[in-house]
């Protein structure tokens, strides 16, 4: 068939495109109504054309096609309890997991010495399983171990297959290690030194996934992710020849957090392999490029409604899968309040599996090239990150960028960006900031988690290391918050929560917010619906009540004796049933009816309730007003915990 399909249709210019939308706007504006914009600056236009398509990216990033059919299933292990860790192994790999993920620092499998490592890896294959120690700064320590467990076994350490998780410098921006952030590099060299005993493990892994989970935007990800990688480079093509430099290159290890901005982190990672050929032609290596590792992030999921975090968790693999990653980790839906059970671990496991083997979503190389919104927004990501990576040149790379303040600066300012738009729900969190359930308490399922100490190693050799416990590298300082810290915009709304369920179960009085709902039946439902929302938020017990005027509301309140009460009617019916209200119950109003604002307020209204108010803001003002007390950290979030 040599006709192309539809070239009988004649073709349609952006400009008629345009004509018809503005059309429908019905004189709108369109770049207000229907163009948006990312953190990043970018703009995300409702529909691209293949005008809108750059020359090259196509090309390259085809060039970083992975080798394998799908990517690895790499499955994380976290359990308190090495007995429980080593089950929980045993079980994923049984069950499909291709590799394993081992967090040890600074929560997770408490490996400190020669016969934890043997209890946890009892019955698994070290020889035929990648094990990927998420160590922290326990690195040299870790690779000890590692090699203390292989030659108990009387097999050779140059047969494994995994990485220690080495990434020195952002050890020290997190506060693990302690001391300056520009002191990295003796710890950088003790380290490769020892990587000679493991050969087939990774020498590095640029951990953008903990940027990431701080808050940043995709593009500051990926910007702080290659200077981070520059820095490495330019220590490493000092001290070795071409041909070494070559191999650490395919010993590098970039592991990305991936969110639920499904185009945006496709674009994301197709973004990333534009990032790393650019500087790996700026040191002229080539015919090598690193791994590409991909992890659902923890910044967007929730402690209530946990079963969002699927759907999130499901966005956020498809997304890794067909922005090309080598390897892939789901987390748990529960695992941001505690270890994961064998349940979420199999809805985990069949998340990748579904993925993988039935929608063959990894079976396609860049299955996305060419789109017109992919590639578009593909380069938009690399020349905004270039430019952020190349602020961070003139400043003297990454670390002296951090010390100086611009990378922290840049992460909190982004994160003032996040909590702002939730507060004012131009972003929305389903189950926690809009559609909360009030029945759902979840004080039980949390615990304190006990402060991480910051780890020192000595330079010592291989031998020494294999004789010691990690115990011995601990410090008495803990570790401090850092602009690292994981940042969570669900995270206040959750403890407004959590206060009032922990004042339930001290035995306290929760606070009762009667919704008056009178007039129109469609305004006053809408905006009791809205008051549900947005107050439902802070936990209070919100009770319906139909009305039929002032004096049956009057009564309402006298039997029920609420903290307050808000008045849900149309704006019309406001002014006239506040003045014949007759009560010592504080009077909020559904709205913002700014003709007689002063004159609600003459006639005993505390308070409004509308779209404009920040929410955050706001029922932080509302637990103060109603005596919730905070919860002191030195204290357990349920007091009647075991």
């Amino acid at each position: 068939m040599t006709e192309k399909l539809f070239e009988e249709f004649s073709p349609v210019s952006t400009e008629q495109w345009l004509e018809a939308v503005q059309k429908d706007l019905k004189g709108a504006d369109f770049e207000k109504r229907l163009v948006s914009e990312t953190l990043d600056g970018i703009k995300l236009r409702p529909f691209y054309r293949a005008e809108d398509l750059p020359s090259t990216t196509d090309s390259v990033v085809r060039g970083y096609v992975r080798q394998a059919a799908n990517p690895a299933f790499r499955e994380e292990i976290r359990e308190s309890n090495i007995a429980a860790a080593n089950r929980h192994a045993l079980r994923s790999l049984e069950r499909g997991a291709i590799e394993l993920a081992i967090l040890t620092y600074p929560i997770g499998v408490p490996i400190r010495t020669m016969q934890d490592m043997t209890t946890f890896t009892d019955g698994v294959r070290l020889d035929s399983v990648p094990i990927h120690w998420m160590s922290g700064p326990f690195t040299r320590p870790m690779i000890g171990l590692i090699t203390n467990e292989a030659n108990r076994r009387g097999m050779d350490s140059q047969v494994l297959q995994g990485s220690v998780e080495f990434d020195p410098i952002m050890d020290r921006c997190a506060g693990w290690t302690p001391g300056p952030v520009s002191d990295w590099k003796a710890e950088f060299n003790a380290a490769l030194d020892l990587m000679a005993a493991l050969p087939k493990f990774n020498s590095l892994t640029v951990r953008g996934s903990i940027i990431e989970k701080a808050g940043a935007s995709l593009a500051q990800e990926l910007a702080f992710s290659i200077g981070l990688f520059t820095e490495y480079l330019a220590v490493v093509t000092d001290r070795m020849n071409t041909a070494d430099v070559a191999e650490f290159v395919r010993r590098t290890e970039f592991r990305l957090g991936i969110g639920t901005n499904y185009f945006l982190e496709i674009s994301k990672l197709r973004a990333l392999k534009l990032l790393v050929q650019n500087v790996l032609d700026t040191f002229g290596i080539v015919g090598v490029r690193p791994k590409f590792h991909a992890i659902t992030t923890s910044t967007n999921k929730t402690l209530y409604d946990p079963y969002n975090n699927l759907l999130r968790a499901t966005i956020e693999a498809m997304a890794s899968t067909m922005g090309g990653v080598d390897s892939l980790s789901v987390a748990a839906y529960d695992q941001g309040y505690g270890a994961p059970d064998e349940f979420s671990e199999h809805l985990t496991r069949n998340t990748e599996a579904l993925l993988l083997e039935e929608a063959y979503a990894g079976r396609v190389a860049d299955p996305l090239g060419g789109s017109y919104t992919v590639e578009k927004l593909t380069s938009d990501y690399a020349e905004v990150a270039w430019s952020l990576f190349r602020d961070l040149e003139r400043q003297g790379g990454f670390v002296a960028a951090w010390e100086n303040g611009f990378v922290p600066q840049a992460i909190y300012s982004v994160q003032g960006k996040r909590t702002k738009q939730i507060g004012m729900r131009r972003r929305t969190i389903v189950g926690t900031t809009v559609y909360p359930n009030p029945k759902e308490q979840r004080i039980g399922d949390v615990r304190n988690r006990l402060a991480a100490p910051q780890v020192s190693v000595p330079f010592v050799g291989l031998d020494q290391l294999r004789k010691a416990q990690l115990d011995f590298f601990e410090t008495e300082t803990t570790v401090p918050s850092t602009t690292l810290d994981p940042f969570r915009p669900s995270s206040p709304f959750e403890q407004f929560r959590l206060r009032i369920e922990r004042l339930r179960v001290t035995g306290g009085k929760i606070p009762t917010i009667i919704l008056a709902e009178f007039g129109d039946r469609k305004m006053r439902r809408a905006r009791s619906m809205f008051v549900q929302g947005f107050l439902g938020a802070g936990g209070y017990d919100l009770r319906e009540e139909v009305v039929n005027g002032a004096g049956d509301l009057a009564k309402v309140l006298e039997q029920t004796k609420p903290a307050a009460v808000v008045l849900c009617s149309e704006d019309p019916a406001y002014l006239v049933f506040a003045r014949e209200l007759k009560t010592n119950v504080p009077v909020i109003v559904a709205g913002n009816p700014v003709d007689v604002l002063e004159d609600l307020k003459s006639a005993g209204v505390e308070d409004f309730i509308h779209i404009r108010l920040d929410q955050l803001e706001t029922l932080e003002r509302y637990h103060k007003k109603f005596g919730i007390p905070e919860i002191p950290l030195d204290q357990p979030l349920n007091p009647e915990a075991k």
